[in-house]
């Protein structure tokens, strides 16, 4: 078999399984492209604005689907899940939810993330009051708001970080990564929405790691006048249809107290049921949370010829998913150039 012969499955149709689907194929490799959903883009799809250069996510996602379809190595498969997997010396047997049965020489995982239940936190009212909203059902709020009448808006809304990061006793000590500027960028969103609306920001602090990040989190305090709070509420009440918030600026010692008509809750990033059960089918290496780990020395590989990118190895921002897409095509074509 010639290298080009070679046949490549990539699970999961977001930013990150496109990249390495365009890569792989425009290499002239055999690359079958599965999506649980209807359609490709993953949690794109769902996204209202992106950080840090407010870019417009379904036009992202149009030109990746775009670069998809007019590949002819790049076969697509929606509303396709994987229901068995044999493993065979140098490739695996795998049996579609359509029954068909494919030999593939390498696999891709590029499954996403989940999100903890933003309900395990009963103290901040979400799935029992109006109004509280996790980060990404907020997305699609906003893009709801966009025709409403200005007087329609929510004049006050709070954003909440870190509702399950970094929170011991929730199981998640570490940061999701990238909720500081997905919180940041939707305080940016509501603002230029109207920007009669006072936003709140409540933090333990902000985190921003990244090229052009901390430039992008000063211009939405600087310029759009988002105001940050530093201190984790306590609780939330509803008062007369508002939201009230009790919370400690620990930087200026004071209690701080706010009714708000919004709230959104930035609830961690977890792996997906189905990144754990897709580990355990390919024997892919996954750290103590569930996460797709990878190998010492090949930061995209997590078993013998399974690879990862993106959201299911951590969380990760849509560049990114991006970046470790490529880097795990890189990957499979040098395996199979040694092969």
């Amino acid at each position: 078999m010639s290298n080009r012969e070679k046949k490549v499955l990539i699970i999961g149709g977001g930013l990150a399984g496109m990249e390495a689907a365009i890569k792989l194929g425009g290499a002239g490799y055999q690359t079958v492209l599965i999506e649980k959903e209807d359609h490709l883009g993953g949690i794109m799809n769902q996204l209202y604005g992106s950080f840090p250069r407010w870019d417009n996510p379904q036009k992202i996602v149009e030109e990746k689907v775009k670069m998809v379809e007019e590949n002819p190595h790049i076969q697509v498969k929606l509303n396709t899940t994987i229901k068995s997997v044999q493993k065979k010396d140098k490739s695996f047997v795998v049996e579609l939810s359509d029954q068909e049965k494919i030999e593939f020489d390498a696999v891709i995982l590029a499954t996403g993330f989940g999100f903890y239940d933003a309900a395990e936190y009963g103290e901040y009212g979400y799935g029992s009051f109006d109004n509280v909203y996790t980060a990404l059902e907020f997305e699609g709020k906003l893009k709801e708001m966009e025709s409403w009448d200005k007087k329609d808006l929510p004049q006050v809304v709070a954003f909440f970080k870190c509702v399950g990061s970094r929170d011991r006793s929730k199981g998640y000590p570490y940061c999701s990564k990238i909720c500081c500027m997905f919180t940041a960028k939707e305080a940016g969103l509501m603002k230029d929405l109207n920007p009669d609306t006072k936003c709140f920001v409540f933090y333990m602090d902000y985190r921003a790691a990244g090229k052009e990040y901390e430039e992008f989190a000063r211009s939405v305090i600087e310029d759009k006048h988002v105001r940050y709070v530093r201190g984790r509420p306590a609780k939330v009440l509803p008062d007369n249809g508002k939201l009230m918030i009790r919370a400690e600026d620990t930087l200026m010692g004071v209690p701080v107290e706010v009714a708000a008509d919004m709230i959104v809750l930035a609830n961690a990033m977890v792996p997906s049921e189905s990144t754990k059960e897709l580990a355990r089918m390919f024997e892919a290496k996954t750290d103590k949370y569930g996460f797709i780990d990878y190998i010492p020395g090949h930061p995209t590989q997590s078993g013998d010829r399974v690879f990862f990118a993106g959201g299911c190895g951590f969380p990760v921002e849509s560049l990114g998913a991006q970046y470790q897409g490529a880097a795990a095509a890189a990957e499979v074509i040098a395996l199979f150039n040694q092969d």
